[in-house]
């Protein structure tokens, strides 16, 4: 039955939601000098020498500026190429899953515990913008306002259209209980990626499918959940954007979301496949690449209407990708993966790396190299012309 099974997979969150709680009051818990008991991940990320080489979980570059943000709030600033990195005034000491530019002197980084931090000095500096708690109260009001409509539509609805509402109901129902023990407990899921097309209009997503999305610049966010088709909210892992505009969200279980209008509305076209998509990029020709578990990797050239499988000949999982400046297409990922394409996805090849490390993240260097950060911090390899 439908309702034993969402009613399972929510009992099952709520728990799990739970346990976090107790994690964090067993081991989370500080004092601070004004006697208020307080998350250490909430305090101001402290410098390490160490953390260029910690796990590093993204990197962005914008013009002579790279940045590359991880956990225990680390978020660090290199104008040399990453010879040298200089520690961030960083307000948390939360992982950070994400970081991105939406200007010149503009960037955001998203992460643990709903956070979301806004920088308008390249990086130097952030901001709190943002917090679970906040999402956890935007997502109580929405479903409490969708119950009441819901509710009156009932009322008024001939006896075939009653189940339907009803099913919508009930699925409000269980999203007000979500955003209510989240409320209680004080434990928000991750944001997994942040992606801004100018100053003002951005996007963050992540875990049991919540999106956010500000059209004034982070002034106010709104969760966006409702607008897409994902019953079972999925994972999101990643969003790109067509040079013609279209927005794609990949997620877990081949999950894909697509919008025309900027957000307005979203649709979810088949999916080739149902395992997980942990990232998404757009290719200069307008194309998508999407790819994820395994080495999967799939190409659309009709803005996702149709997904074609590109043989890489590797199985290792890929977690990210970036398009460069000039065209070329790299994914990298688990047990040292980093996958090359001169031809807007058709085919890649296998880049030279030593080891066997994680990476979560890759950019471009101001001077034209491949940055790669993940376990173990950063690392430079050679142009996508060095194959094996």
């Amino acid at each position: 039955m439908r309702f034993d099974a969402l009613a399972n997979l929510r009992r099952k969150r709520r728990i799990f939601l739970q346990i976090l709680a107790i994690l964090f009051a067993v081991t989370g818990l500080v004092v601070t000098s004004e006697g208020r008991s307080t998350r250490f991940q909430m305090l101001p990320a402290l410098p390490t020498e160490a953390a260029s080489d910690s796990l590093i979980l993204d990197a962005v570059t914008e013009g002579q500026r790279t940045l590359i943000a991880g956990e225990q709030g680390h978020i660090l600033y290199s104008d040399d190429n990453g010879t040298s990195w200089t520690h961030a005034q960083v307000p948390v000491s939360l992982s950070i899953t994400a970081v991105t530019f939406c200007g010149v002197n503009c960037a955001w980084v998203a992460g643990h515990d709903g956070i979301l931090l806004r920088s308008t000095d390249r990086g130097e500096s952030w901001q709190t913008n943002f917090t679970g708690t906040d999402i956890a109260r935007l997502s109580a009001d929405a479903a409490e306002a969708t119950i009441r409509q819901l509710e009156a539509e009932i009322e008024q609805a001939s006896p075939d259209e009653i189940p339907d509402l009803e099913w919508e109901l009930e699925d409000a129902q269980f999203a007000l209980d979500d955003a209510s023990a989240a409320l209680e407990d004080g434990v928000a899921m991750p944001l997994l990626d942040i992606w801004f097309r100018d100053e003002r209009n951005g996007f963050a997503l992540g875990a049991y499918g919540i999106m956010l999305q500000t059209r004034d610049g982070g002034s106010t966010w709104s969760p966006i959940s409702d607008r897409l088709d994902n019953p079972d909210d999925f994972h999101l892992y990643g969003i790109a954007r067509s040079v013609s505009g279209t927005l794609l969200v990949a997620g877990e279980a081949g999950t894909l979301l697509r919008s025309r209008d900027d957000g307005e509305s979203w649709d979810r076209p088949d999916a080739p496949y149902q395992g997980s998509f942990f990232g998404i990029v757009a290719a200069r020709d307008g194309g998508f690449i999407a790819f994820g578990l395994r080495g999967n990797v799939f190409r659309s050239t009709d803005e996702g209407d149709s997904w074609m499988a590109v043989e890489t000949g590797d199985e290792r999982t890929l977690l990210s990708g970036m398009t460069r400046s000039d065209g070329a297409i790299v994914l990298v990922g688990s047990a040292g993966a980093v996958l090359a394409s001169n031809d807007n996805g058709t085919s890649f090849e296998t880049l030279s790396t030593s080891g066997n490390r994680v990476y979560s993240g890759v950019t471009e260097t101001p001077d034209g190299k491949i940055m790669l950060v993940g376990f173990g911090g950063v690392s430079i390899a050679d142009g996508v012309d060095s194959h094996e």
